[in-house]
């Protein structure tokens, strides 16, 4: 059975974290055609059951979250329209888009263990999370009731020969100030931040892509006797945000070439001047934001043998009718560690409204794992490699999981995709297949 064939399928369906209703609606489809029992709820998290065909006694959960992240070059309507997909050099592609590979492929490969009724497995709970991308509602809402088996194995993972044994927890914070505005006479001038290469705020954070909010901070804490009209940038809380626009008001004439091209070569900043400007953000509230953007330590704040212990995304920024409001993403695997970052955020607030949004708990390595024994010498059978274990630093669902079943058992593998969460976002599908073989391999043991 060909997985590529289902993610083919996902690529065509729209599910954007939190509008998962369409690609729930085609899991449920494909369950009533393959007279499979199901279990959807009201926001469109859905299990699939399959019955061992050869009388085992075991109970194994394949899980993979169904929403994806929207990023696109430009504007694209994920609402209403499938990812426009092609083929070059094995790899799935996009114009410009998510691939929408994370986690579509994982699901993909699940799905098509469920549709193979030749291969011998044991009782499977195949379970579909919705909003993995934002808030992990899905998984923080499942009712874990419908669940037997405690031994999982998630294909919410980014590279073949790896299995993720442990990942971060993390905490959304959002920074809110007030601001009130002023009659101002002035050129006005847009700023645009761009070029950068982006990606995901766990896995890359330790990457030194550059963070065009920061960046932006740096240039407006440069510049001399302005006023602020309007400042945004960043898409998501788990992206590390490539592009930020601001309008400033100034009589200045504004000079930024080089800044910073010899730390990121592929920063791109253009100044345009645009209409006259009247009225402003008053310099007060303004400068709150600009300092905190300057005195916020980003990237990766502790390192625990040379891996990110606990890490800060500055990840979106927007000017609304009377506020600016700033997103944040503190992961950790270290619970003191993060509550004192937390702090940290905190105390550069100064006046400015500080919330604490969701929470996301981590998971920790399980020194005996029967499940990963097996994944790993299955996979030196079929493939004479050796699997790597790694610690991901990033948030999975498999840390709420652990959470809501006790004495859970969660191993973490996946095809191999590139620059997930990103416009340039690939599917490798040589590597596709091979996860397949390798999972229809694993469960014939189990």
């Amino acid at each position: 059975m060909n997985a590529t064939k289902y993610f083919e399928d996902f690529l065509s369906i729209p599910r954007e974290s939190g509008k998962e209703e369409k690609i729930a609606n085609y899991l449920i489809e494909f369950a009533k055609e393959h007279n499979l029992e199901y279990y959807t709820d009201n926001i469109h998290n859905v299990i699939i059951k399959k019955k061992s065909n050869h009388n085992s006694k075991e109970t194994i959960i394949l899980q993979g979250h169904i929403d994806m992240v929207c990023n696109s070059n430009g504007f694209f309507d994920f609402a209403n329209n499938g990812i426009e997909w092609f083929i070059e050099d094995g790899l799935y592609k996009t114009n410009g888009t998510t691939l929408g590979a994370d986690n579509g492929v994982g699901c993909s490969i699940i799905l098509a263990i469920l549709a193979n009724d030749d291969n011998l497995i044991p009782n499977i709970e195949a379970v579909f999370t919705v909003q993995e991308e934002t808030t992990m509602l899905g998984a923080q809402m499942l009712d874990y009731s419908l669940l037997k088996g405690k031994n999982i194995i998630s294909l919410d993972g980014t590279e073949e020969n790896k299995i993720e044994v442990s990942s971060a927890g993390m905490q959304q914070i959002k920074v809110v100030n007030n601001i009130e505005y002023e009659i101002k006479n002035g050129e006005m001038y847009e700023i645009k931040i761009s070029g950068l290469p982006g990606g995901h705020s766990g896995v890359d954070i330790d990457k030194n892509r550059g963070n065009a909010i920061k960046i932006m901070g740096n240039i407006l804490k440069s510049l001399d006797n302005y006023n602020l009209v309007s400042i945004s940038g960043g898409v998501k809380d788990n992206v590390i945000p490539s592009e930020c626009v601001c309008i400033i008001c100034t009589n200045l004439e504004i000079n930024v070439d080089n800044f910073m091209c010899n730390d990121y070569p592929q920063l791109k900043i253009e100044v345009n001047k645009i209409d006259k400007c009247a009225k402003v953000i008053k310099k007060s509230d303004s400068d709150k934001i600009i300092d905190f953007i300057n005195n916020l330590q980003i990237e990766v704040l502790s390192y625990i043998d040379d891996f990110p212990q606990t890490s800060l995304n500055l990840a979106t920024i927007s000017t609304l009718k009377d506020t600016i409001e700033i997103t944040i993403s503190i992961r950790s695997s270290n619970v003191e560690d993060e509550k004192k970052w937390i702090k940290e955020v905190e105390k550069l607030t100064k006046g400015m409204n500080f919330i604490l949004g969701n929470s996301i708990p981590y998971f920790t390595y399980k020194e005996k794992s029967y499940i990963r024994e097996l994944l790993v010498n299955k996979y030196y059978d079929l493939y004479g490699k050796k699997v790597i274990f790694e610690h991901v630093h990033a948030g999975l669902e498999g840390g709420v999981f652990c959470r809501k079943i006790k004495d859970a058992d969660i191993n973490v593998i996946a095809a191999n995709l590139y620059n997930i969460h990103t416009p340039n976002e690939m599917a490798e599908i040589k590597s596709i297949n091979r996860v397949y073989n390798w999972l229809v391999e694993i469960l014939k043991e189990i």
